[in-house]
């Protein structure tokens, strides 16, 4: 498999100095899906944190497409990266059409108008997460499911190659679970999406995800195959 982005001997503490992430090495792999997993605590989300230059590490390094993540500008990592956090707001009365379109502002100059090629990908983010029919509608009005998608659809407007998702799954009922990794495995079969994901229900890390990173107190105890990481022991 190419590999696209390395995590080479990371260690990261917030401003606390306790170090929630101790000398982190491991490969993502392009056009599949990796699942970082592990109980509360651990460090998952802090491990995405820093490999999408939300948080600077002590020690270590980002490769991403052989360059230092932290050597993108802010614009052309937006360009590469397409990020979704665990917790979103936007105003009441936004429509899902307005939000999406905030997916395309990496390509934007102040106060440039939208291009042929902005409405072109809002729309195609709009099918592809199902949201089509509700582009008129505002968030609030949607369900939570509902809502998940429409974020995701903003970070595939963004059309990047690599999206990050941090708990796409959490707060929703076990319906809109699965419709969300369906959803995730279908970007990545039909568009050649590389994503990285936290989970925290491991049944559904192992049946949607070609990789696992596997951890424990801030280390990676296990990276692999789902079927070689999750075994009876």
């Amino acid at each position: 498999m190419i590999v696209f982005m390395e995590i080479k001997d990371i260690t990261f503490a917030y401003q606390d100095k306790i170090k929630r992430l101790q000398h982190i090495n491991a490969k993502i792999n392009k056009g599949e899906i990796t699942t970082i997993i592990g109980p509360n605590g651990c460090g998952k989300s802090t491990l995405l944190g820093v490999l999408t230059n939300n948080h600077q590490p002590q020690e270590g390094q980002i490769i991403l497409d052989g360059k230092m993540i932290n050597k993108y500008k802010p614009k052309e990592l937006a360009k590469k990266l397409g990020v979704v956090h665990q917790q979103n707001t936007a105003p009441e009365d936004m429509t899902v059409e307005k939000l999406i379109f905030y997916g395309r502002l990496p390509y934007k100059k102040t106060f440039s108008s939208h291009t042929d090629e902005d409405e072109e990908l809002v729309n195609w983010a709009l099918k592809s997460t199902g949201l089509y029919e509700k582009r008129k509608e505002t968030i609030d009005s949607l369900s939570g499911g509902q809502q998940q998608r429409a974020w995701i659809a903003m970070a595939l407007a963004q059309n990047t190659p690599y999206l990050f998702l941090d708990e796409p799954t959490s707060n929703l009922d076990i319906y809109y679970q699965y419709e969300i990794l369906e959803l995730v495995r279908k970007l990545r079969e039909e568009h050649s999406l590389t994503i990285v994901m936290v989970l925290h229900d491991i049944n559904q890390a192992i049946q949607y995800s070609d990789q696992i990173i596997a951890m424990k107190d801030g280390k990676i105890m296990e990276q692999g195959n789902p079927k070689e990481i999750v075994t009876e022991q």
